[in-house]
């Protein structure tokens, strides 16, 4: 190993011992509750008390919420999700049996069906749209945790927050250190890569093309699988952009997220390429334009490792066979 991998390898070492202690500060400061209940700083920095803990009726309004408990070995405590929450697969199966109550739709929850579960805890998005439906769950005195990532790290510290409220801090630890390990062994493959390629993502179109700027989940993952998203200097989560601004960027990588919105608008690799003017692009001229599931890209929860592998192999595939 030359001096120069050396250094890196040291200051990973040490970023990784900071973040270690700084998590340990966050979750692990003495705090007096009362027996069989705890206090919960939520990601609106809200004290949210649980006065029964661990919770042993949660219910999941957000669908990456629900993938976590599932990931924690919390499936049996879950008695009501969403109807977007479709991970694993043992959820549907649960719903399908009728031994799991879906609650509304992810803007659209039926407060009255929350209420008749009897939740110990409720987990919901701090995203606007659910803002009415918190107020009204708290002024009726149900115990709401609000969890709003905003960056890949938030996934780490949400996942380690539900272990908390959920009594379930050793199986979060466990749950994070290895999607810490799976993202670190790519970052690390991707890091002296020579070339960056220009990467262009896009899940809908409708007139104009809608891609992800700087505040995306999606703009850290390309980054950390070696390439750099071509709309990264663009603020916001999501961009609509234009056949101009595409070719301007002339990508070298395009990645289609597919999920309900590419499919409703029947995005497909064919389509761009028979786009007017997209031939002149270098990743269509190369064939270089991937699928990858937009449930991996953008679940903020653990699948997110799977994703940033997947994007990796399509940007970097001499790397990842």
């Amino acid at each position: 190993m030359n001096q120069k991998k050396t250094i890196a390898a040291l200051l990973i070492m040490i970023v990784v011992g900071i973040s270690g202690f700084v998590v340990w500060q966050q979750f692990y400061q003495p705090e007096d509750v009362n027996p069989g209940s705890v206090s919960i700083i939520d990601d609106r920095g809200k004290n949210v008390t649980l006065t029964k803990y661990p919770p042993q009726r949660i219910v999941s309004l957000v669908p990456s919420c629900t993938e976590i408990l599932f990931a924690l070995g919390l499936g049996d405590k879950v008695v009501g999700v969403d109807e977007t929450s479709d991970y694993p697969p043992e959820v549907l199966e649960r719903v399908k049996a009728g031994n799991l109550t879906t609650v509304g739709k992810y803007s659209l929850i039926n407060v009255e069906l929350v209420l008749r579960l009897e939740p110990d805890l409720i987990l919901a998005s701090g995203a606007k749209v659910q803002g009415s439906i918190v107020e009204s769950l708290e002024s009726l005195g149900q115990p709401v945790v609000v969890v709003y990532p905003q960056r890949l790290d938030d996934v780490f510290s949400n996942i380690l927050l539900i272990g908390k409220a959920t009594g379930h801090m050793e199986q979060a630890e466990a749950v994070v250190a290895d999607l810490q390990k799976r993202f670190q062994e790519v970052a690390n493959k991707t890091r002296d890569s020579p070339n960056r390629p220009r990467v262009y993502a896009e899940y809908y179109f409708n007139g104009g093309f809608a891609s992800y700027g700087s505040e995306s989940f999606l703009n850290e993952l390309i980054y950390m699988a070696g390439g750099v998203n071509v709309f990264t200097g663009f603020a916001g989560t999501y961009v609509t952009t234009s056949t101009e601004e595409v070719l301007k960027a002339n990508p070298e990588i395009m990645i289609i997220a597919k999920g309900k919105m590419s499919m409703l608008c029947g995005l497909t690799p064919e389509i761009i390429k028979n786009r007017s003017g997209w031939n002149e692009i270098y990743a269509v001229q190369h064939n270089q334009i991937y699928e990858i599931g937009d449930d991996l890209l953008n679940s903020k929860g653990p699948r997110l490792a799977t994703g940033l592998l997947e994007l990796a192999k399509a940007i970097h595939p001499e790397i990842f066979s």
